[in-house]
């Protein structure tokens, strides 16, 4: 009874270690992990998320579309341009089978970079905007 008792515990201790180690979208997604020394803002719903992210020169922000359609990260000054993200799960011809299309992009000078989507573009989406604040 008691080889039982260790091997349940076992099992149990095996399940915990390995769920759970990534973050859950919205909609379920599990969300790649940031790139090393990164930080990851989500696509969903016809917004960013966080809206504004702050990070130093040398990080490496990456987009994660979760959303219902293909979107895209562009920068307002022409800095950076990731083309049609294609979102997650779903059965359509945009669609990817596990999780949603990344983009990243590393920041090497200090500033404020905002961004938007430009199949959504803010004079139609007006919130569908993000800022990029990087500190030295």
């Amino acid at each position: 009874m008691r080889a039982f008792h260790l091997v349940s515990l076992g099992i149990a201790a095996f399940a915990l270690a390995c769920g759970g180690s990534g973050s859950s979208s919205m909609n379920g997604v599990t969300d790649p992990p940031p790139p090393m020394n990164g930080v990851n803002v989500t696509i969903a719903d016809f917004k960013f998320s966080p809206a504004v992210d702050t990070v130093k020169v040398g990080t490496t922000v990456q987009w994660v579309n979760h959303g219902p359609s293909e979107h895209s990260t562009t920068s307002d000054t022409g800095l950076w341009n990731s083309g049609g993200l294609v979102p997650s799960g779903g059965t359509g011809s945009y669609a990817a089978s596990t999780g949603g299309s990344t983009f990243q992009f590393t920041f090497t000078q200090a500033g404020s970079f905002s961004y938007h989507c430009m199949f959504h573009p803010p004079s139609q989406y007006p919130s569908f905007v993000g800022t990029s604040v990087v500190m030295p």
